[in-house]
């Protein structure tokens, strides 16, 4: 169970609120609705529901025909809802012109596990450049990156190898084309970019293109890194 106070003074449709809170996607959080997870002061929220300063919204915990699964995205393919997982969302997403791991749940609690900055959950990624990387590069990619497009929080870790044509950088933040555009402040054209890890889960063994639903021990192990159980 979540509990949320919302306390802004201009009134805001529910799901968009959730949604900003890391809860979920608008349309997960409709499902959540319509299954009657969420109340605002003690009455069942209804479809539409606006939230006035001092509302208070509390989500249940789901507890039935939850899902957890990992997909390896291609490169090429649009982040989206995929045919064997027609009841989740991804938490989180990869661009285009990037691939690797995603998790995929309909657990809003794992979604704002992972997406709420606050928690500095970590993912890790492989990257090709063009331009050969100096530790300069590791020195202002740990200090943080100041751009007129917006700040960047620095990355947990960051490491160059392959001559300094490919970076492993750790991020707990997760803005929209976060690294591609950190690592254009730099002068660095992005070749390649691969999500290879989301906490204690690897892409290894994970083929491009594949589905893999967590079993109960993985399922145990997220909850645990997520702080949930």
């Amino acid at each position: 169970m979540k509990t949320i106070k919302y306390n802004k003074i201009t009134p805001a449709r529910i799901n968009v609120f959730l949604r900003d809170e890391g809860i979920g996607s608008r349309r997960n959080i409709d499902e959540y609705i319509t299954k009657k997870y969420i109340t605002i002061n003690g009455k069942v929220a209804t479809l539409g529901s606006k939230l006035k300063k001092g509302d208070t919204v509390v989500i249940s915990s789901p507890t039935k025909n939850l899902v957890y699964a990992l997909y390896n995205k291609p490169r090429g393919e649009i982040t989206g809802r995929i045919a064997e997982l027609t009841k989740c969302e991804p938490v989180g997403r990869l661009d285009k012109e990037s691939d690797g791991l995603l998790l995929y749940t309909n657990d809003y609690r794992v979604v704002d596990a992972l997406l709420n900055p606050k928690h500095a959950r970590e993912k890790e990624y492989d990257v090709t450049i063009r331009e050969k990387a100096t530790p300069r590069v590791v020195t202002l990619l740990k200090k943080g990156i100041y751009t007129q497009e917006g700040t960047f929080a620095p990355v947990k870790s960051v490491a160059i190898y392959n001559e300094g044509y490919s970076i492993k950088i750790i991020l707990t933040e997760g803005k929209k084309h976060e690294i591609r555009r950190m690592l254009n402040a730099l002068n660095l054209t992005v070749l390649s970019l691969r999500r290879v890890r989301i906490l204690s889960f690897t892409i290894h063994g994970l083929k491009s293109g594949i589905v893999h639903i967590l079993n109960p021990r993985q399922v145990t192990t997220l909850l645990k890194d997520c702080d949930i159980v």
